[in-house]
């Protein structure tokens, strides 16, 4: 791993990942309050629209970050030791948390525990946001093979910035066939059976990383080449704005336009899902131009500004595994405190209260001596 430049937009752009995620989630629980009116939907549409980056833009920071970093000989042994210990060890342990709050051990019998907790493992399903690191830890654990993948794609950029435009267009129409493909992907495996494969593609297609790899991959072509990935950002930064005003109005007639009036926005917001051909389009647009938003910030604003959102980055995979909790929590106080108050209000309220809890509890966890183990964030001795 070399010593390079620190990105400080690419810890700010974790930072604003993690908060939309937060937000998305947020949203999802007022969708489907009954007292919701038509208003307020349009107004849950428009944040729902501009936090649809979050997921992809992690992945792109995945990629970016590691190819950045690590552009020598890789240890592999160490590699994923680290990783295990800072990812895939606190995934577990959350898992655990997450099957034990469900109640799922009291509901089932001994003998049944070990398999129902494996099966959690590998898919993500002991709670609604994990599949999220099932989907990204192949990545890593692939990453050696990726990156000769990659190398070989990146030898034609030779500092070419409109060659490299190229390219990422090249990639984009690969992608877009592919989310083309889905339903058929998804018919064949169901007919075929194949064990594993099948429901891996079909059931979990969600969190499969082949249909997410496109986002790691620019990422990856942007940190192996970091120099012309802003140029080509500082070229096209109108170009990305444009198409994205023109994506969120078209989506926000999707939402708001194109289903009965009494049909619930729970429903509406399915048209938002990540893995369609056009909504790849969308996202990719939007992960550029946040991407613009955290160069100018890390350039422009105040040394207070910068540090929430470093502050939001440093605890942002200890926040993402307990943020599903925290706004458990705060569910619970907003139906004793807020329950007669606009609903927009309430899913504010909501999701920054959740926001800051998820912090405040992965930084008092990583003060911990074992805090690595839940946090992920290594034990640092107060002085």
């Amino acid at each position: 791993m070399s010593s390079k430049q620190r990105l400080g937009e690419i810890e700010i752009l974790r930072g604003m990942a993690f908060a939309a995620v937060v937000l998305q989630h947020s949203i999802a629980h007022y969708s489907v309050a009954p007292e919701l009116a038509m208003a307020d939907g349009a107004r849950l549409t428009l944040l729902l629209i501009a936090a649809k980056f979050a997921v992809p833009a992690f992945i792109f920071i995945t990629g970016l970050v590691l190819f950045y970093n690590y552009d020598g000989e890789l240890a592999y042994g160490s590699f994923i030791r680290k990783r295990c210990k800072d990812i895939v060890v606190p995934y577990l342990v959350w898992t655990l948390f997450y099957t034990v709050l469900a109640g799922t051990f009291a509901m089932k019998p001994v003998q049944e525990w070990i398999p129902t907790v494996l099966r959690y493992i590998f898919t993500g399903k002991s709670s609604y946001h994990l599949w999220y690191i099932v989907m990204i830890i192949p990545m890593y654990l692939l990453f050696p093979w990726l990156r000769k993948l990659v190398r070989k794609l990146s030898e034609a950029f030779k500092g070419n910035g409109r060659r490299a435009l190229f390219i990422m267009m090249g990639l984009t129409v690969a992608y877009e066939l592919l989310l083309m493909l889905l339903p058929w992907f998804i018919k064949s495996f169901q007919a075929w059976q194949i064990p594993v494969l099948t429901p891996y593609f079909t059931t979990y297609a969600d969190r499969n990383i082949v249909y997410y790899l496109y986002y790691f991959v620019l990422g990856a072509l942007a940190g192996l080449h970091i120099k012309v990935f802003l140029d080509v950002l500082q070229r096209i930064k109108w170009i990305v704005l444009l198409v994205c005003g023109v994506f969120a109005m078209y989506y926000t007639g999707v939402v708001l336009g194109n289903f009965p009036v009494d049909t619930g926005f729970g429903r509406r917001f399915m048209s938002l899902v990540l893995l369609q051909p056009l909504m790849a389009l969308f996202l990719v647009a939007l992960v550029l131009l946040v991407y613009a938003v955290a160069l100018r910030i890390n350039r422009t604003a105040s040394e207070r500004t910068k540090q929430l959102w470093l502050a939001l980055s440093r605890y942002s995979y200890g926040g993402y595994l307990a943020h599903a909790y925290m706004l458990r929590l705060t569910y619970s106080l907003d139906e004793w405190l807020f329950s007669s108050w606009n609903v927009t209000l309430r899913m504010t309220i909501v999701w920054l209260l959740a926001l800051a809890l998820s912090i405040v509890l992965t930084y008092m966890l990583s003060r911990l001596r074992f805090g690595v183990w839940l946090t992920g964030i290594p034990y640092r001795k107060a002085r």
